[in-house]
């Protein structure tokens, strides 16, 4: 069976955007799934508000530092990225992460997070795994917003 027989032009071509439209729709949400950047990390609700100008946080509110807070599944690293831009992770390694000695720590440059336990590097700017690191799935990753009115950062799943 021919889709298109039987059809004056306007309907072929009606019948041909309808398809090309399904045929894109198909594609762009199979391209947007990607298994290997799931967390296996378990879930944990995640609702907190900071002032990073706060001395509680240290210098949190100057880019490139960073501060580690409660909450999440074993802690939040929370990074300041550049201007008004922070990222926040958990503080657990993606790799042999249900082992109790999984905690991530920052080294001193402040750009890297380690885990001794999981053998696994992980950068701060993005959270992907460093060349080396048996982890192979970036940080979990919360949502941040920063409202430069109030001096308040949203972290939140």
């Amino acid at each position: 069976m021919n889709l298109l027989s039987g059809c004056d032009r306007f309907s072929c071509f009606t019948r041909l955007a309808n398809l090309t439209l399904v045929f894109c729709l198909i594609v762009s949400f199979w391209a947007c799934t990607d298994d290997n950047d799931i967390s296996p990390i378990p879930d944990v609700y995640v609702n907190i508000v900071i002032n990073p100008a706060s001395i509680e946080y240290g210098n949190l509110n100057i880019p490139g530092n960073y501060a580690l807070i409660k909450g999440g599944y074993r802690g939040i690293i929370v990074y300041h990225v550049i201007d008004n831009q922070y990222m926040a992770y958990e503080r657990t390694c993606t790799y042999d992460w249900e082992k109790p000695c999984s905690k991530l720590i920052i080294d001193a440059s402040g750009l890297i997070a380690r885990d001794t336990c999981c053998k696994s590097s992980f950068l701060l700017i993005d959270g992907s795994p460093m060349e080396g690191s048996l982890a192979t799935i970036p940080l979990k990753q919360y949502k941040t917003m920063y409202d430069p009115n109030f001096g308040r950062l949203y972290i939140t799943n």
